[in-house]
């Protein structure tokens, strides 16, 4: 199972913070050792549009990761910066260079 994620912020001036805010947000959840669970972030050509992939084997990850610390600390942080809730797309992998 797998999310696409796009974030859209209300102002370019947040980019920086955002980009503190997503790093933050996976070195968390990686000592929060949720297994199973694989997000990655990318900033894109256009300063208030961002991209993640949350990958999670099973909805038990999924909610793990909804309900953790991590989770929480980014969403209070960065909430109030985005134009509009972050819109998610399910999306499955056909093919990949990870194990």
């Amino acid at each position: 199972m797998s999310l696409l994620v796009r974030y859209t912020l209300k102002d370019a001036a947040d980019h920086a913070n955002q980009i503190a805010a997503m790093q933050a947000l996976v070195a968390d959840l990686k000592a929060e050792r949720i297994p199973g669970l694989n997000y990655a972030c990318f900033e894109t050509d256009d300063p208030v549009q961002f991209v993640g992939v949350l990958e999670f084997p099973d909805e038990a990850t999924f909610k793990a990761f909804q309900a953790s610390k991590a989770f929480a600390s980014y969403r209070d942080r960065v909430g109030p910066t985005f134009a509009n809730p972050p819109q998610t797309s399910p999306i499955t992998a056909i093919a990949s260079t990870r194990g």
